[in-house]
């Protein structure tokens, strides 16, 4: 079974906030044309998760989520699976309270083997990323006054750009020969990604 994600690219809906991570702009009746938006109120930072992929086996099996960000001429992929995205949920709740407004998508036992589950799953934590990003942005000014990867790295060390689980890594920390993921560009702003393996295992 392959599920088909269409990428696009988002831009900041609202002049008066500088801050949001606009919502997905897919091709639906309830969406909204690039045409509304001015590139000069693009939003500090995009982000998607575009893709998920199985790996391991049987019992061992766990799905890794790529997570594609972009900040101003700065690109970047990570991936990351559903335990990590719940630790960054822990650690921002004790570090932003206001984050605990927020509802993270809940680990589900039974169930979670099924395309359609993945699917939503992937969205439900794209939105809360984004949701959360916009809000602790706000909190940190030293984000506004310097925005760029290593200061986004360094308020959230969860986008720090590691190779994926399973991937060999040199001296350099980067995977050996051609990766199993892909990559995003902005070249490629409707880009469109496979899932590699049929959607089951642990999340």
């Amino acid at each position: 079974m392959q599920t088909v994600v269409t990428m696009m690219r988002f831009l900041s809906p609202c002049p008066r906030s500088r801050w949001q991570v606009p919502g997905d702009l897919s091709q639906t009746s309830e969406d909204q044309s690039l045409s509304d938006f001015e590139i000069s109120n693009r939003a500090l930072i995009n982000v998607w998760i575009p893709s998920v992929f199985l790996r391991g086996k049987a019992t061992n099996a766990f799905h890794v989520y790529q997570v594609y960000i972009r900040i101003k001429d700065d690109e970047w992929n990570v991936y990351r699976r559903y335990t990590e995205f719940r630790g960054l949920h822990h650690k921002l709740q004790s570090k932003y309270p206001q984050v605990r407004a927020y509802n993270f998508p809940p680990k589900k036992a039974i169930g979670n083997k099924d395309a359609k589950f993945v699917e939503e799953r992937r969205k439900q934590l794209q939105d809360y990323l984004r949701n959360v990003m916009n809000k602790v942005i706000q909190m940190v000014p030293e984000f506004a006054a310097s925005p760029k990867k290593e200061t986004l790295v360094q308020l959230m060390p969860f986008f720090v750009d590691i190779a994926p689980p399973g991937e060999p890594l040199n001296k350099n920390s980067r995977p050996k020969g051609p990766s199993r993921f892909p990559k995003l560009s902005r070249g490629h702003p409707r880009e469109t990604t496979r899932n590699m393996e049929p959607q089951s295992g642990d999340l």
